[in-house]
């Protein structure tokens, strides 16, 4: 059985490399746009967006392997929290294309001034409520030329930070991506511009160079979008695995009843729980904002929880009708 499992992985490789030969040499594939490949994918449980994620996934894999950095350049690097799992992404990320990475904990101020002067970027990588306090903290050792640059899930208030207490080059960035991964592939990195955006191109290329994708935006925009993508939605799922837990749902026993949605639901619910708590209500509780935005999810929950309580069929056909009219703008 694992020898044809191994000869299918092969095949499919192969399939895969023909196609992205094709696209990367524009020939149009007329079978993708085809019925008979359309019932295929269905037949195969697999939907036709996530058939074409996976193939601009390879295809930039492959791209980004025959990307040569023309940036040659040794870059000094201290990452602030170095040792944590999204500073060791980051380390990893940086040394093996050859920069020199120092690493700074908190048990390692004694040597501040040795790890942080003359360094071309320090990046920051502890957690959000020692942000602050940590930009204050190392300033008075960084020269006017380093970089600035953290990867917290906030960004206006840590990017005004960084440009009050340092006068170099500053950006805030945001992985949109948690811990495990082992490249940029297919990625996303939000980039918040604060001062001197030139100083950082070396760096952004690299990322981009890895197959990762850039998505510009304004501090404020940025902290608007998370309490949607990530605040809201945190609690959402973490309200559902509280109420299964709440009613003592016998989850193995659940899934042999499930469809695919359902155990869709139930491994983000699982992926959530194994993070660290303080990390995850940190971002729950990050800004008046998303308190704010989380309690009136609450308050509309409760308000169709009570029409369905009430029974009330065709109040709940409209309020199903709007929405879908919202989507389908």
């Amino acid at each position: 059985m694992q020898y044809q499992i191994n000869q299918i992985d092969h095949d499919l490789i192969q399939f895969l490399g023909h196609k992205i030969d094709a696209l990367t040499k524009s020939i149009s594939s007329e079978l993708e746009n085809s019925n008979d490949f359309t019932d295929l994918l269905a037949q195969a449980n697999i939907s036709n967006r996530g058939w074409q994620n996976l193939i601009s996934s390879c295809t930039q894999s492959f791209d980004s392997q025959a990307i040569a950095s023309t940036d040659l350049q040794q870059r000094q690097v201290t990452i602030v929290g170095g040792r944590g799992r999204m500073g060791s992404f980051f380390s990893s990320c940086l040394s093996q294309v050859g920069h020199q990475v120092n690493i700074l904990e908190h048990n390692d101020w004694g040597q501040a001034e040795k790890l942080l002067t003359d360094i071309d970027l320090v990046l920051l990588c502890v957690p959000i409520e020692s942000m602050l306090k940590t930009i204050g903290r190392l300033s008075q050792y960084l020269s006017p030329h380093t970089a600035l640059a953290d990867i917290s899930s906030i960004k206006a208030p840590i990017v005004k930070a960084m440009l009050e207490y340092h006068q170099g080059p500053v950006m805030g960035l945001h992985p949109m991506f948690g811990p495990g991964i082992e490249s940029f592939l297919s990625q996303k990195v939000v980039i918040c511009p604060g001062r001197q955006d030139q100083s950082f191109q070396w760096f952004l290329k690299l990322i981009q160079n890895d197959g990762g994708e850039l998505v510009l935006a304004t501090p404020q925009e940025h902290d608007l979008m998370m309490t949607t993508v990530q605040a809201i939605r945190h609690f959402a799922t973490f309200s559902f695995g509280a109420f299964l837990c709440q009613e003592n749902i016998d989850i193995e026993r659940s899934l042999d009843f499930s469809s695919p949605k359902y155990r869709q639901q139930i491994e983000m619910v699982q992926r959530l729980v194994v993070q660290s708590a303080p990390l995850v209500v940190d971002i729950m509780l990050a800004t008046p904002e998303s308190r704010e935005r989380i309690f009136r999810l609450g308050n509309t929950c409760s308000r169709l929880a009570k029409l369905i309580q009430q029974g009330d069929r065709d109040a709940l056909i409209n309020e199903f009708q709007i929405t879908h009219n919202f989507f389908q703008r």
